[in-house]
This record gives C-alpha cells, sequence and structure tokens, in this order.
C-alpha cells in the first residue's frame, strides 16, 4: 500500500473510532507529543489547543455525551513531504444526537476542515498536529 493511502486510512479511522467511541484507538493514531488545535467560528483567534496523550483522551471521550455520531469524511488532499512527513487537507461533515433530559433530540451537525501535519515511524503514519476549523454549525430539532 502506498504512503497516500495508508494516510487516506488514518484519516478514516479517525472518524470510524470517533463514531464507534474507541477513544483509545482515537488515540493510537496519533504521537506522544501530538496536538490538535480547535477553531471555533465565534472566535477564530482564540483557538483551543489540546495537546498530550491525556487531554486529547479527554477530548475523545467528550463524544460520549451523544447518543450518535456520524462522521463524514470529504475530499482529501494528501501531500507526501519526504519519506516521514506528509500533510493533509480534509473536510469533513460531523452529526451529533443528543437527547435532552425531557426526551427531546436535537442535532449538532459542524462543517469541518482539518489541517493535518502528518509522521512516518516505523512504516505507519500518525497525526502530529491537527488543526480543526470549525467552519459552522447548525443546530436542529428532531
Amino acid at each position: 500500500m502506498n504512503d497516500v493511502k495508508k494516510i487516506e486510512n488514518l484519516i478514516d479511522d479517525y472518524a470510524t473510532f470517533a463514531d464507534t467511541r474507541n477513544a483509545v484507538s482515537q488515540l493510537s493514531l496519533f504521537t506522544d507529543n501530538a496536538k490538535t488545535v480547535v477553531f471555533y467560528p465565534e472566535k477564530p483567534n482564540e483557538p483551543q489547543v489540546i495537546e498530550g496523550s491525556r487531554a486529547l483522551l479527554d477530548g475523545f471521550s467528550g463524544l460520549n455525551q451523544y447518543e450518535k455520531t456520524f462522521h463524514f469524511i470529504g475530499q482529501k488532499n494528501v501531500s507526501i513531504e519526504d519519506d516521514n512527513k506528509a500533510s493533509a487537507y480534509v473536510y469533513t461533515i460531523a452529526h451529533h444526537l443528543k437527547n435532552d433530559s425531557k426526551g427531546h433530540k436535537s442535532l449538532m451537525v459542524m462543517y469541518i476542515r482539518y489541517n493535518d501535519i502528518l509522521v512516518k515511524k516505523n512504516d505507519s503514519w500518525y497525526f502530529l498536529e491537527r488543526d480543526l476549523h470549525i467552519d459552522f454549525i447548525e443546530n436542529r430539532t428532531i
């Protein structure tokens, strides 16, 4: 399997592990010193930095508040920089279904673009940094 395909699989695995609530496997896709930087639409110049394994694991586990999630991966542009470094630009639509205390369901849909920096170790690719840009959020009552 070529490097571009390996990176595309890594990106897909991230979404699959998020939707199956497998935070430990999701964390295994990152280097030990990885970070995620989240850019919210209401505060684009004040990103949230999530750095280190414990913080990343806590962030992934935050999806447990939702009844279901559905991360749809759109186009992926992967660039191999050298033998051990790559970047990717990924479009995602992330659906988050939640029940409130009265049994009403709501759906939060996030329109996301990821800027990824990836590194290769022992023939496997890992996220070193994921910049998560939330372009906008749509809230729906179901």
